[in-house]
């Protein structure tokens, strides 16, 4: 008998990869409440469990623990994106932009695009973390820039450096990941 090796948060992040890799968005048992949950609710969880719980467990190493959980969701929107479009630029942002609009992550914008710098600034506007929130005094969307970069490196199949530059909740007007090549 083969012993199952993943934690019970490994099978619930598969089936949640699962679900939007097949872009299967209804959810069982939320018959009534749907899909949706209200933004304050998700940013509570991000900005909370995944930032300053974290934070108080790690210190100064939680920004890069939220970048990696952005990151493998973006490794999963690439996979989903990427599927027959054979290398096409513009049509893997097209439909990043969709999915990135359906799941209310924000608009995403590519600001900056140059391929023999080795470098991509995208913008995401209406930014789920950080929307509506102010006064902070550094970029706190270290999910959206994990994100953005797993996109990137799964487009380009290249590691990456992406960090934000403008962040919404600083008074920039919306969020914007530089992407470096590496």
């Amino acid at each position: 008998m083969i012993q199952n090796t993943k934690s019970d948060y490994q099978i619930a992040q598969q089936q949640i990869l699962d679900g939007i890799i097949s872009g299967e968005f209804d959810i069982e048992n939320r018959r009534d409440l749907g899909p949706l949950i209200p933004i304050r609710l998700f940013q509570a969880l991000r900005m909370v469990a995944l930032g300053s719980n974290v934070e108080d467990i790690l210190g100064q190493g939680a920004p890069s623990l939220v970048y990696h959980s952005g990151q493998s969701l973006g490794l999963a929107m690439g996979q989903i994106a990427a599927a027959n479009i054979d290398k096409d630029l513009e049509t893997y942002v097209g439909k990043i932009k969709l999915l990135c609009r359906q799941l209310s992550i924000g608009l995403v914008v590519p600001d900056k695009v140059d391929l023999d710098a080795g470098v991509l600034e995208l913008r995401v506007d209406e930014c789920v973390s950080c929307a509506g929130i102010h006064h902070v005094s550094a970029p706190i969307c270290h999910f959206e820039a994990g994100m953005v970069g797993g996109i990137v490196r799964t487009f380009f199949n290249r590691n990456v450096k992406a960090t934000e530059t403008k962040c919404n909740a600083l008074g920039d007007k919306t969020c914007l990941i530089r992407v470096d090549l590496l």
